[in-house]
């Protein structure tokens, strides 16, 4: 059984995320660089190291998403504050804008991939999975 549910969850998320890629092209984006976009604010920033660990990836793919990132003017790169030595990545206006964009797109494509289920059984799964987290300790 235990089995059965890992390898359905994997398929599932295999789909979304090519699902999400190809909603995501018109923006420029890979799921990974939303993602970022996703976890960044105007007004305070995350260290590079805490991004890579936070999104899952290693530190030089994290370099090249927040390299792109800023190319596009999505991002920027300030001093961080606590540590002179360090830097962290601050979400720009324009990066915000396209956030909001491909959030927009993102969600609807969300609505139609659940659109099978009705309101009671989205309930049901978000309850199951908040269990499955809370277990996990997350």
């Amino acid at each position: 059984m235990e089995q059965t549910i890992f390898t359905t969850m994997r398929e599932i998320f295999v789909l979304l995320i090519g699902e999400m890629a190809v909603v995501l092209r018109p923006f420029h984006l890979t799921p990974e660089q939303f993602d970022t976009l996703l976890l960044l604010q105007l007004n305070s920033g995350w260290r590079m190291g805490d991004l890579s660990g936070r999104l899952l990836v290693d530190n030089s793919k994290m370099t090249r998403i927040v390299d792109y990132l800023a190319e596009q003017g999505w991002v920027t790169r300030q001093p961080d504050p606590d540590d002179r030595r360090a830097q962290q990545v601050v979400l720009t206006s324009a990066g915000s804008a396209q956030r909001e964009a491909a959030q927009v797109a993102h969600l609807a494509a969300l609505q139609a991939s659940l659109s099978g289920l009705d309101e009671a059984g989205q309930a049901q799964m978000l309850d199951l999975l908040a269990k499955w987290r809370a277990d996990l300790g997350i």
